[in-house]
Order: structure tokens, then sequence, then C-alpha cells
């Protein structure tokens, strides 16, 4: 009696115990969910859910969830079908890259993985362009261990020189160096095996994403080219753009793939400043030049990059300590909605216009290959300097050399 009593509790605690499951995996409308289980992660870990944005300019969060017991879980709605999103990891002994998911309406993916490689951790799911996605990692996921290993150890000596000075100093950058060296070597043996994938593969959204991957890695190590197989790889890539038809060349990818692969030539500091059409919040037709007369600083700039908005009190400092003599421009590379959305959150009192082209606008004749990027304009414009990326006091530092 008291077996079977003991029985009948077992079964009625694994019934109410699968109903609480169900009930915990029921989707409404379009919602979507994402369920992590790592192991060799710290509890404590904070993984973030971004939407990637059209324009294939970074992302923005959505949610945050933080591991415990090597488990993490996110249940959204999915804005699209399929919806182009991306997780990374903060804690110590991360490397700084994402991993793609790909989620429809109903979707229930299953993230699986170990240590702190997440990029490499396994996505499993029904949609369709996860296992397209999937392919290419999977044929190069070797190599994309050992690059991370290398750039990890890289990042290591990077941090090991700033901490020191002379002899010491320099030892550190040229190991760097030498590592960097082997890192392109990886990236370009990477990317040739995904091209050999795209060359047997239909052209979808992931095959443009891959090829403005390629587009770019061309045209940002063009110092490169004595690199064994670069040759090789911009031939690949030469054929596959051959393959694309008018309408993919036109869409926002297809645009940064072509301003890549065959750039305009760049400007230099002392040349005159180019220009271009941009848009303000109200949709009105904006020209840098509209603003000449006093210095300009060019922030090429996005929402989803987070020196830039980091770079934002300082940048408030130096519109009110020169406000006599410079004007601050920020040009955002984000969609309409985005820019909008951030402009109202965050203190921005410059001028503000947004570049419809994103990258493949005034940014490439710039050279611009990362953001933040910052351009000073003399009155009578000329191009006085042009850098990339953000320190605390960057800013200050360059406008007290410039505007005596």
């Amino acid at each position: 009696m008291k077996k079977s009593f003991l029985k009948f509790c077992v079964l009625v605690c694994i019934s109410l115990f699968s109903v609480a499951c169900s009930r915990s995996e029921k989707l409404n409308g379009n919602e979507f969910l994402i369920e992590g289980n790592i192991s060799g992660i710290d509890d404590g870990t904070v993984i973030v859910l971004c939407r990637e944005w059209s324009n294939g300019m970074g992302a923005g969060t959505i949610a945050r969830d933080t591991v415990k017991n090597g488990r993490f879980t996110f249940k959204e709605e999915a804005v699209s079908n399929p919806d182009s999103l991306s997780l990374f990891a903060w804690g110590e002994g991360f490397y700084p890259a994402t991993l793609k998911v790909w989620a429809a309406p109903g979707a229930k993916i299953k993230i699986k993985g170990k240590g702190k490689l997440f990029s490499l951790w396994e996505v499993k799911n029904s949609v369709p362009y996860q296992k397209e996605e999937n392919r290419y990692k999977n044929k190069s996921r070797n190599i994309i261990a050992e690059r991370i290993q290398i750039e990890m150890e890289r990042y290591a000596l990077l941090d090991k020189a700033l901490a020191s000075s002379g002899e010491e100093q320099l030892a550190y950058k040229k190991s760097a160096d030498s590592l960097l060296t082997i890192s392109i070597s990886l990236l370009i043996k990477q990317l040739i095996s995904e091209v050999e994938i795209m060359e047997r593969t239909n052209i979808t959204s992931i095959w443009l994403n891959k090829m403005q991957d390629i587009a770019l890695l061309l045209r940002s190590f063009s110092t490169y080219m004595d690199f064994e197989q670069y040759d090789y790889l911009r031939n690949k890539a030469d054929e596959q753009y051959g393959r694309m038809s008018e309408e993919d060349k036109k869409t926002t990818v297809g645009v940064l793939i072509t301003t890549n692969l065959f750039p305009s030539p760049i400007v230099k500091v002392r040349d005159n400043m180019p220009d271009g059409n941009f848009l303000d919040v109200d949709g009105n037709t904006k020209h840098i030049s509209d603003y000449l007369g006093k210095y300009l600083l060019l922030d090429f700039c996005s929402v989803g990059c987070g020196p830039c908005i980091m770079a934002l009190p300082e940048m408030k400092e130096i519109s009110e300590t020169y406000r006599e003599n410079l004007t601050i421009i920020s040009i955002s590379l984000d969609i309409d909605a985005v820019w909008k959305k951030a402009i109202a959150l965050h203190d921005m009192p410059w001028v503000n216009i947004r570049d419809p082209k994103a990258m493949g606008g005034l940014a490439s004749t710039y050279g611009v290959t990362g953001i933040p990027n910052y351009i000073i304009i003399s009155p009578e414009g000329k191009i006085v300097d042009n850098w990339a990326g953000y320190g605390n006091g960057s800013l200050k530092r360059r406008m007290s050399e410039i505007i005596k």
C-alpha cells in the first residue's frame, strides 16, 4: 500500500512538473524562446540579447539574463520572420564577438556549449536561416577557435604594453603585431572556406552578409595584399559579386558590398572636405557645407557602438568650451527609428543628421572602417584631422591642439 501510494505521488509530481514545463514554454503570438545550457561559465555572467539592424551597422539590446547553474533564458517577440539576433557575454575571459541566432514566431531555440568561446556555442532551431548560418560556422569552427585564442593573447600583450614603457613596451607591441599577422592570415583562411560554400549556395540574406564580411576585410586589410591567399580571396569575391543581381546590389547590404569591394578614393588630411546628402530629424536634406564658418567636428556614430555613447559627456563639454569656434555634427549610421530614439534618449545638444547610405555613404569617402570616427574640418572646408576610436580625454586633447 505504501509503495503504491509512493508511486502515485511520484507520478503526480512528474505530471505536475511536465505541466509546469509546458506552461513555461508556451508561446503566444509572435513570441520565441531561447534556452541556453552552458558548462564551464560562472554564475553571474550576463548574457545580452540584441536585435541586428537592417543597415548592417550593429545591433540594439533587447534583453539581458544572468547565468545560473549554466542556464539562461529569453522569451521575446519576433519583429520579422526570420528575426536576426545576436548574443554576447559580459565577464572576464570572454572574447568580444557575437553568437548569431535566427528566430521566428513560435521558434524554440536551444543553445548548448562549453566554456567561454560563446561564438562557437551550438544553436539549434527549426528556422532555415539558422541551418544555413550553422553550415558556415561548422566548416570554419577550428579556424575560428584558433583565431580567438590568438586574439586573446594579443589583447593581453597590448594590456601589458599600456602598463609599461620604453624598451619593454616596444617589445610587447612587437609581439602583439606578430600575433595580428597570424590572426589576419587565419581570418583570410576562414573567409576562403566560407566563400567556397557561397559558390554552391543560392543568394540569400545570409549569403549577402557573408559577402559583406569578405568585402570589408578586403578593404580594411588592403595593406596586407602580400598575404598568402589574399589575391585568391579577392578573385573569388569578384566572381561572387558577378552573381549578384542589380536588385541585390541596390539593397543596403549590397551598397556596402559594392563600396567596400570598389571603394572611391579616400580623402586625406589637407584635402578639401567632401560632402553628401543627409537627413535631419524632420526629413529635411542637409549638407555639411551648411555649417561652415567654424571648425567642424564630424562624429560618425551609431547607438549600438559603446564607445560612441561613452564619448557623449566629453562631446558636450567641448561643445560648451568651444561654442564660439566649433560646431559638432553627429552623423548617424543607424536606421531612422533607432536614430530618433537615441536622440530622444541621450543629451546631444548639437547638430544631428543621418546618412541613409550608412557605411556606404560619406563614411567610405573618409575611409571610415570602424566607429566612432572623428574628422575635424577647418572653417575654410579643409580636412585637419581624421582618427578612429575614443578614449577618456582624447577629444579635449585634440581640440586643445587645434583650436588655440
